[in-house]
């Protein structure tokens, strides 16, 4: 390699700290040598920026990751309440069928009214009122209940359509008793709601 005589430029004042340097024409050898280093140091620049942005999607996952049983626990929590919802919607209508068709036989609440009644200034002031196609049904069911034969012989049984199918009122002197199945299935379907949520 030749070196050539450094060039002298006149300066009016003296420039400190800055120093030029003349560059020396490559010559054909040093040419790939030079493109090689070049490549080399894009080839560098690019691994880093790629190592980079590997990095980036590294952390990007991991907080994906970090957030996802959250947002896994949320979607559940909203499938919960639409599996409960849908559930008691089932039941819903199972028991309005079982209760259309005479399936829900009220005479097991009956017997528990005329064993649990608190009666008022007279024995015999028990009124228990049910639907018309479930009267006959109670009182041939209340005819095997041997421990609540005689307050039945007592009570008053009365056809009352206002009471729905499987439902009971009872009345004496001192209060009386409301029972009504959907009633109920609403009061536990409200209990599973709070449960559900909870």
């Amino acid at each position: 390699m030749s070196r050539s005589a450094p060039v002298r430029i006149a300066v009016p004042q003296p420039i400190r700290g800055l120093r030029l340097h003349r560059r020396a024409a490559t010559t054909a050898p040093e040419a790939p040598a030079v493109r090689w280093l070049l490549e080399l140091g894009q080839r560098e620049r690019q691994r880093a920026a790629d190592a980079a942005a590997l990095a980036a999607c590294g952390r990007a996952v991991q907080q994906a990751l970090h957030s996802l049983p959250a947002q896994v626990n949320e979607r559940l929590d909203g499938l919960a309440a639409q599996v409960v919802e849908l559930g008691l919607a089932v039941a819903r209508e199972l028991l309005g069928q079982a209760i259309d068709r005479g399936l829900a036989d009220p005479t097991k609440v009956v017997a528990r009214c005329l064993r649990d009644c608190v009666h008022g200034a007279e024995r015999g002031d028990l009124v228990v009122r049910l639907h018309p196609a479930d009267l006959a049904l109670v009182q041939h069911g209340l005819a095997a209940e041997l421990e609540v034969q005689e307050a039945a012989a007592a009570a008053r049984f009365v056809a009352d359509a206002s009471v729905p199918r499987g439902g009971v009122r009872a009345e004496t002197g001192a209060g009386r008793l409301r029972y009504a199945p959907l009633e109920v299935f609403e009061r536990m379907a409200a209990a599973i709601r709070r449960e559900a949520e909870a």
